[in-house]
């Protein structure tokens, strides 16, 4: 994976929540919903999976530096079915983060990840896929930080 994809990688993100914590308007007010705990859980758990895929694959040295990864990197590498299994089940934990959302969005979220699935192991060329991993990247932080509203606060009586 070049360099400056990995970089764009994480500072789109980066730039995306940022805005959201110097802006006032952000998250979109017309258009965001309230997730709950358990969904900003699953969101990050995710997350985290889908970026543990991606350094295992193309960063596997980073990865290795942590005591009992091997099998993990090797599964994710021998691109069978433990490697669909450890993409599949952090995309759906994404999918269950963002239930809440707006259905256009989970669908873009959703169309994008399978994108990433398919070009990953349909033996494509890497540059489509690396394209996919970018649209998934942009769907999954945008919708996070632009749409995703805060959990209740559970220390505040709820207003009827």
């Amino acid at each position: 994976m070049p360099i400056t994809l990995t970089a764009a990688l994480v500072l789109v993100p980066a730039l995306l929540f940022a805005a959201r914590f110097l802006s006032k308007k952000l998250p979109w007010g017309k258009y965001a919903r309230r997730s709950s705990r358990v969904d900003v859980t699953l969101l990050v758990i995710g997350v985290i999976g889908l970026v543990l895929h991606c350094v295992a694959m193309f960063y596997r040295s980073i990865l290795a530096v942590i005591p009992g990864t091997d099998g993990y990197i090797a599964a994710v590498n021998a691109m069978g079915p433990a490697s669909v299994v450890l993409y599949v089940v952090p995309a759906l934990l994404v999918l269950i983060g963002l239930r809440r959302q707006r259905p256009v969005a989970l669908v873009i979220v959703a169309v994008t990840l399978v994108a990433v699935c398919v070009t990953m192991y349909n033996g494509g060329p890497l540059s489509i896929h690396l394209v996919t991993i970018a649209a998934a990247t942009v769907a999954i932080a945008g919708t996070a930080a632009l749409l995703v509203k805060r959990p209740p606060d559970r220390h505040k009586p709820a207003v009827a």
